[in-house]
């Protein structure tokens, strides 16, 4: 059952240059249309759909993975343009810093307070927000997993990274095989060492509740297996392949990947960890139905100068080509809500 208000398809498009943008496009989309059939809407095509590493199949595989350079820099461009006011009945929202979009209101979900007003950004794009008596209600973090290889843990704290989340597997998208990063013991006893805060990612691609109860399992035993403390939440990780190759995940409907989301999260909690799930805005609106995750916080990557996701999230990743001391070439940055 969708439970995610979405109405009726309306596109209304304005002329938009990239170097000079001259006016926004305000797209209404139907829930039913994109949740059952990702191709349905072929005018909305979202830059900054995925984030995600492609996960490897095989040993081998993963060797090349590592090897693999980072995705080059996509961050929409800045613009001047701010969306109309969100009320309680609508929503309106960029998903890609270019795309407007106007929706009904998700029922039950709460809407956040940030004023991005406030957010400021070095010359490095490490981003603070604070509130209006100026105290800082962020903290500053990466995100890694094998791609960033052998990492100096120690010259990643004197860089004044707060937190870290490091992947701790894989589910293969082909085969379904579950495999655990071949960097995270390293990274996780290094982050510990440093002491910086630390919480894992999985990247599932579950095609069921019980495979994405599989996938906790396997995180809680390699968790156990190596005694490693976190400090920070388990990651429910569910993404599209970026890889042109057929996915087992590739008809996967959004009240599967739910439900996916939900025997995960639980899974984490009865082991006695917090859990998390990380989207991107048009998986987290179009695809999950927001209304049945508000136990679990929400870690939203959008690439923009300022966050647009007008609900409530605990992390922000805004950057996929971020540089910080101690980790060749590029890594995720993020901010994390302070409590």
């Amino acid at each position: 059952m969708n439970n995610n208000p979405l109405k009726t398809p309306c596109i209304i498009l304005s002329c938009i240059s990239l170097i000079s943008v001259a006016a926004v496009g305000v797209l209404a989309v139907s829930n039913a249309d994109l949740k059952e059939n990702t191709d349905a809407a072929p005018v909305y095509v979202p830059v900054y759909e995925t984030t995600a590493e492609t996960a490897a199949e095989t040993e081998a595989a993963a060797e090349a993975e590592a090897m693999t350079e980072p995705p080059a820099e996509t961050e929409a461009p800045e613009t001047e343009f701010a969306p109309p006011v969100t009320d309680e009945n609508t929503v309106y929202m960029y998903d890609d810093g270019i795309t407007l979009l106007e929706y009904p209101a998700i029922e039950g979900v709460t809407m956040n307070d940030f004023d991005m007003s406030l957010l400021e950004t070095d010359d490095r794009k490490h981003k603070t927000l604070f509130d209006k008596d100026g105290n800082k209600r962020t903290r500053f973090g990466i995100d890694v997993s094998s791609y960033q290889m052998n990492i100096d843990w120690n010259a990643v704290a004197a860089d004044d990274v707060e937190f870290a989340f490091i992947r701790i597997g894989y589910r293969g998208y082909e085969t379904g095989k579950l495999c655990e990063d071949k960097y995270f013991r390293r990274n996780i006893e290094g982050a510990t060492a440093a002491g910086i805060d630390r919480g894992v990612y999985f990247f599932s691609q579950a095609i069921t509740p019980e495979e994405a109860k599989e996938e906790a399992e396997y995180v809680i035993s390699i968790l156990n297996d190596c005694n490693a403390e976190l400090t920070l939440p388990i990651v429910f990780d569910w993404e599209f392949p970026t890889d042109e190759d057929p996915a087992r995940t590739d008809d996967l409907d959004g009240d599967t990947q739910t439900e996916c989301c939900i025997a995960f999260c639980e899974a984490v909690k009865a082991a006695g960890y917090e859990p998390m799930y990380y989207s991107t805005i048009n998986t987290a609106v179009f695809r999950y139905d927001m209304s049945r995750l508000t136990d679990y916080p929400i870690w939203i990557a959008e690439y923009t100068p300022e966050a647009h996701f007008v609900y409530d999230y605990k992390m922000w990743q805004y950057s996929c080509s971020g540089i910080v001391s101690g980790i060749e070439g590029f890594v995720d940055l993020n901010i994390m809500i302070n409590e």
